[in-house]
Formats: C-alpha cells, structure tokens, sequence
C-alpha cells in the first residue's frame, strides 16, 4: 500500500512539473528526506527521477518541435560538467546548509516567475549568437554545479535564464525539460556508485514518473495558457519553499 500511494504522488508530481520544464525533483528532495532521513538517498531518488520525467516530456516536446537545439546542446555539455563536480560537494558539505541555500533559490525564481520582472528588464532585446553562446556555456557550468549539489535538475534555473534570452514560456519550458535530462543523468551517475535502494519502490515510481511526464507534457502543449503555466511555476516554488523553511526552524 505505501508503494501505491508514492506511486500516485510520484505520478502526479511529474504530471505537473513536465508542464512547466522541470523534472520534479524540486520537490522529491524534501519529500523523501522526510520520508528517510537521508539527504543523500534522497538527492540520488530524486536525480533518478529527474531523469525518468524529463527523458519522458523530451520524447513529446521533440516531436512537437518545440525544444531549440542550438541552445541546448551547449548548455548540455557545460551543465552535465558541472553536476560531476556539484555531486562532490554534496559529500562535503552541510546537509542543512544544502537545504537552505536551495530554499533561497526556490524564493528568488519562484518571485520572478509570478512577477516577471528579468522579462520586463529585457523586452524587446536581441541577443546575438556571440553574447548568448558563452552566456549558456557559463550558466551550463553554474547551473549543473548547482544540480548536482542539491539534487535537482537545474530546470529551476534554466527556465528563467531562457525566458531573459527571449524565449516564450513553453518553449523555455520544452528545451528546459530536454537539457534537465542529461544534467540530472549526469549528476545521478555520479552519486549512484554508493546508493542501494528497495528495488520495488523504485521501479513503481519510476513507471508512475514516466506516464505522470507523457499526461503532463500533452496537457503543456495544447491545453495551457503561458501565462499560467509561468505563475504556476512561482506558485509552486513559494510552496515548497515554504514547507523547507517550517521543517528548518
């Protein structure tokens, strides 16, 4: 019964949050640190199925010709670089220092998801290739330092940054699912060597991440405002970022 209910939660965790270009593991972080105790565990769980539901909404966002290649495979190759290295400092780092520097994060992006005030600042800009390319190569690298740390995929931040170089909202949140992909791949290979997870559990969420994504990515592509697809994704943020914060004190 207790893999049936992570099952459904998975399942509808990954339907929501393939809509907006993340893989979810925002949330499964803290959801199965409580569940364990075990930052570690956690991060490796949720790096996993990170992957499951970002690999699942590419296979859609692709086929609708929605993910922008030409920006995506640089970050790729700077982000999955820097999630080897994030993964390091996972194990060196303060597990309540981790938490709350993701908290922060969490507040940051989710007020500028509801409010859109980088899109304001940069209305109307052109961003030619020789400006924007190095840009995504050293957010890449930031970015998938940044994942691998705290265990997510980095579609967090990836959305945001897309949506100041000019992209539309599904269209960030497309080519976010697809780079989030091999980022959180990366970062879950690195911390993988140690994990030694209930093999059950883990094949029921992985299957209910998969479909969760499929449902998810159709309902993103033809059924959902941008714009409420963007304050969704603040809404959730400053949820989650609350709950973090009640757990810390």
């Amino acid at each position: 019964m207790e893999i049936i209910i992570l099952a459904l939660i998975v399942f509808c965790t990954s339907t929501l949050f393939s809509m907006i270009g993340l893989g979810g593991a925002i949330f499964y972080v803290p959801f199965f640190y409580w569940l364990t105790g075990d930052f570690i565990s956690s991060v490796t769980i949720a790096l996993l199925l990170n992957t499951v539901t970002s690999g699942s909404a590419a296979i859609t966002y692709i086929r609708k010709g929605m993910v922008d290649f030409k920006v995506a495979i640089p970050f790729i190759i700077a982000s999955m670089t820097g999630a080897q290295i994030g993964a390091y400092f996972t194990q060196v780092i303060p597990v309540s220092l981790l938490l709350f520097a993701l908290t922060i994060l969490m507040i940051f992006v989710g007020e500028e998801m509801i409010f859109s005030k980088a899109q304001l600042l940069y209305k109307g800009k052109h961003f030619s290739d020789h400006r924007r390319y190095p840009a995504i190569i050293v957010a890449g690298f930031v970015i998938g330092t940044i994942a691998g740390m705290i265990g997510v995929g980095g579609g967090t931040f990836v959305v945001p940054l897309l949506l100041v170089l000019g992209f539309t909202i599904k269209r960030a949140a497309a080519s976010s699912g697809f780079i989030v992909l091999f980022t959180s791949l990366s970062a879950f290979v690195a911390h993988a060597s140690s994990w030694d997870p209930e093999i059950h559990m883990l094949a029921a969420v992985a299957i209910a991440s998969f479909f969760g994504a499929q449902l998810g990515s159709h309902i993103m592509h033809s059924r959902i405002r941008p714009e409420t697809l963007q304050k969704m994704f603040g809404v959730i943020l400053w949820i989650m970022a609350l709950k973090m914060l009640s757990g810390m004190i």
